[in-house]
């Protein structure tokens, strides 16, 4: 019986940072958008020797920019500085947004490379937000990374209620 069978729990890709096209699939923002001074730079990355360890993949996404906590003179006091990200764009179809339904999977898997100044390697951090009633609802979680060599990494995020 079709309905019976207990629900699949196999890895599920969700984004694939490996073409210009998929990275159009992500908007990215800093406080330079709001009169910070950080810079960000969000591109396909195809030197081999920086994705050496992914299997099959020729390129990856390359996200890099400098942080700073200075803003424009003239917004001192009123704004804060020392952000910058990228995030999903929203997925729009006839019956609404697109969503992933990840309800049976148990963690979110990152694979991820970690660069820039030794002291900030735990600063990093991922937002998700679900498809519930109140549109608001995000989650963060701190990413933490073991390698010290700049190597890719898997990073597993425990997926909570």
């Amino acid at each position: 019986m079709e309905g019976a069978k207990d629900p699949s729990r196999a890895p599920m890709t969700l984004f694939t940072f490996q073409t210009r096209e998929d990275l159009k699939q992500f908007a990215t923002g800093c406080d330079a958008d709001i009169g910070g001074t950080s810079t960000l730079h969000f591109e396909l990355d195809d030197s081999p020797e920086r994705n050496k360890g992914i299997a099959g993949a020729p390129s990856t996404a390359r996200f890099r920019g400098e942080m700073r906590l200075d803003v424009r003179p003239e917004l001192r006091g009123k704004i804060r500085g020392g952000y910058a990200g990228f995030r999903s764009k929203p997925r729009p179809s006839l019956f609404g947004e697109i969503c992933d339904d990840v309800s049976n999977h148990q963690f979110l898997g990152l694979r991820l490379r970690l660069g820039g100044d030794p002291r900030l390697r735990n600063s990093y951090f991922v937002n998700i937000q679900t498809d519930g009633p109140l549109t608001t609802d995000l989650w963060q979680h701190r990413l933490y990374f073991k390698r010290n060599d700049g190597g890719w990494e898997d990073i597993f995020v425990r997926k909570t209620s």
